[in-house]
């Protein structure tokens, strides 16, 4: 269900960026089309019980089937421009009608669980950068002498990780909460899976897992731009069970646009707080909480407490549309966290970006440090 709601985003989405029609009048057209929809489906009943006077027969049932299918739909398209917690408001209503009608017998519906990157999947998988090529190399040579070992990506995100590193595992598992990153991380596994290698996607969050088998271990942990997101001290009491001996754990990421202190970020972070407000969000619904403990000290009073740090240097450029494109795939700044004031977000945005553009290059330049922790057992 969550898969098909995650499609009903996009498929408002795409809906709404070709539209010039102000939200408000959107949304009640889109409650209007409900009815013809249902006017079409009752006349496929019609059709197919044969009792149109001048047409007989001429629908089927696959007909009417089709056309139910449609109101559904325009229905789903319309709670998603009333609200960007749709499933959710869906998922609530449905245990009520349960409730009321089913009694004692009624099962409750379980509420789907918020995720802070709720509709950034397809942003994310397009724009966020993956591992910096020297990163991925060292994280390629933690296993060089390990016979077929195996990869345990947590917070896979759309899969940047696995892609990068893929090649160097014979097995590789991707864990990851957010239902629309699963959804674009499938389409990655035919580009992962070669002979002899096995990828496998668990829909759950980190401290959540289960390893496939009694003898699975993993030989490399990568926590990239998500040891954040988890409960640090749980998960690496977890990973004492769930890696080798010699295993790796590897936490890295960099500094967001948010945090960055460029003259164009810097003027970006003012324009979101505008909209906003001055407190970073996580999600529609959340705050963000940062972890005030530096992650080295964290992973040093734990089992893996043998830790090094690396650091790369990264210069990248972005296009404006680009920089809007990445700013859609965070839990600070995406659409679901704009709602309604999204476009107008976006025509200041474009606006700001474009006068902050290099006038030679007409690009934007950011420069980043690439960070990783090695981490392990002494």
């Amino acid at each position: 269900m969550e898969h098909a709601w995650e499609l009903v985003r996009r498929l408002t989405d795409h809906l709404d960026d070709h539209s010039t029609l102000p939200a408000e009048q959107r949304r009640v057209l889109q409650i209007l089309k409900i009815s013809e929809e249902a006017g079409e489906a009752a006349e496929a009943v019609i059709g197919a019980l044969g009792q149109n006077p001048r047409k007989g027969f001429s629908h089927t049932w696959d007909d009417v089937q089709a056309e139910v299918c449609d109101v559904i739909t325009t229905g789903m398209v319309a709670l998603r421009r009333l609200t960007p917690d749709a499933s959710a408001v869906f998922a609530r209503h449905l245990a009520r009608l349960a409730e009321r009608d089913l009694g004692e017998t009624s099962q409750p519906v379980p509420e789907p669980a918020p995720s802070p990157f709720a509709g950034t999947a397809p942003f994310y998988r397009r724009y966020r950068s993956g591992l910096p090529t020297p990163a991925a190399q060292l994280l390629a040579r933690s296993v060089a002498d390990i016979e077929e070992p195996t990869l345990l990506d947590l917070g896979s995100g759309t899969g940047q990780v696995p892609l990068a590193l893929h090649t160097e595992f014979a097995q590789v598992d991707m864990v990851e909460p957010d239902a629309g990153m699963i959804a674009e991380a499938k389409r990655l596994l035919p580009y992962l899976e070669g002979p002899g290698q096995t990828v496998r996607l668990h829909h759950m969050k980190a401290e959540e897992f289960s390893p496939p088998s009694v003898t699975w271990r993993a030989d490399l942990v990568t926590i990239c731009r998500a040891f954040h997101w988890v409960n640090q001290d749980t998960l690496l009491r977890q990973l004492e069970e769930w890696t080798a001996p010699q295993a790796t754990i590897a936490v890295m990421g960099d500094r967001s646009l948010w945090t960055l202190d460029n003259v164009w970020t810097k003027a970006l972070r003012l324009l979101i707080q505008s909209f906003l407000g001055d407190d970073r969000r996580a999600g529609p619904g959340d705050m963000f909480n940062a972890h005030n403990r530096p992650y080295a000290e964290v992973l040093a009073e734990s089992a893996f407490s043998d830790v090094q740090e690396y650091q790369f240097e990264e210069q990248r450029e972005w296009t404006p549309y680009q920089v809007i494109g990445y700013l859609a795939s965070t839990s600070y700044a995406s659409r679901a966290v704009f709602g309604d004031q999204w476009h107008a977000f976006e025509r200041q945005a474009l606006r700001l970006l474009i006068e902050h553009c290099d006038e030679g290059t007409g690009l934007l330049t950011e420069d980043n440090i690439f960070t990783v922790l090695l981490a392990y057992r002494p």
